[in-house]
């Protein structure tokens, strides 16, 4: 059934006011890096950052697509504006354009993306109050703080320095019997300088068990990760 043009705007309102919830500014180093820092600034003309986005599930099998962040109307104090593609054809997720932006927001995207497709696999309960007791969840653990270490990534033929930092917002969750396939679910967001919009990548993983390592054994592992800029 087609959807109307006012419903459409409803809906990306709603979409791009869930992701600002998020935001909790002045809490621990992991908050502060994902929703207050200047990621754009080391961008210094109008173009699209470009991420892949890849899929792999235990169920569903493997999806790939694309996430473009099109930053335009440069200014001396380093904001632009910013228009998101987030996902192509049929998967495609309406948000609004933002002005006078500073930080980039495709993990907020991306984290309002994760929360609300996990909403509707509650046992129980209202859609709309399942995904907004997630999203609190995730912003309270990144408000506490995360796991953090360096890591490496290859990035154009040579290695650069990077921090990777790992939440689980749900390991001691009382209500993690309603989605018992997810209360182990790592959120692990990579960071680099050196990166175009500073992103590099955000993942999930759902382990094949109650904790995981690199290697290990999944069972839906999601990523975004940064692949190019493109100037205009």
């Amino acid at each position: 059934m087609a959807l109307s043009i006012k419903s459409i705007c409803v809906s990306a309102c709603m979409l791009i006011l869930s992701a600002n919830v998020f935001a909790q500014a002045g809490f621990s180093e992991i908050n502060n890096e994902i929703f207050d820092k200047a990621h754009l600034r080391n961008i210094q003309e109008a173009g699209t950052l470009h991420y892949k986005y890849k899929k792999e599930h235990f169920v569903d099998g493997e999806r790939e697509d694309t996430v473009d962040l099109v930053l335009s109307n440069l200014r001396n104090t380093g904001r632009k504006d910013t228009h998101v593609d987030f996902f192509s054809g049929p998967y495609n997720r309406p948000y609004q354009d933002r002005e006078n932006q500073q930080g980039n927001t495709v993990a907020v995207f991306f984290l309002e993306f994760d929360v609300r497709e996990m909403g509707k696999l509650f046992n129980k309960g209202n859609n709309n109050n399942r995904w907004h007791y997630l999203q609190k969840k995730v912003k309270w653990a990144l408000a506490k703080g995360a796991n953090k270490k360096e890591v490496d990534i290859d990035y154009n033929g040579k290695t650069i320095k990077g921090v990777q930092y790992t939440v689980q917002p749900y390991i001691n969750d009382p209500k993690k019997s309603e989605f018992p396939l997810y209360a182990s679910k790592y959120y692990i967001f990579t960071m680099s300088s050196e990166i175009p919009g500073e992103i590099y990548q955000v993942r999930t993983i759902v382990p094949d068990g109650d904790s995981w390592e690199e290697g290990g054994a999944v069972l839906i592992d999601e990523s975004l990760t940064f692949d190019s800029f493109e100037a205009s």
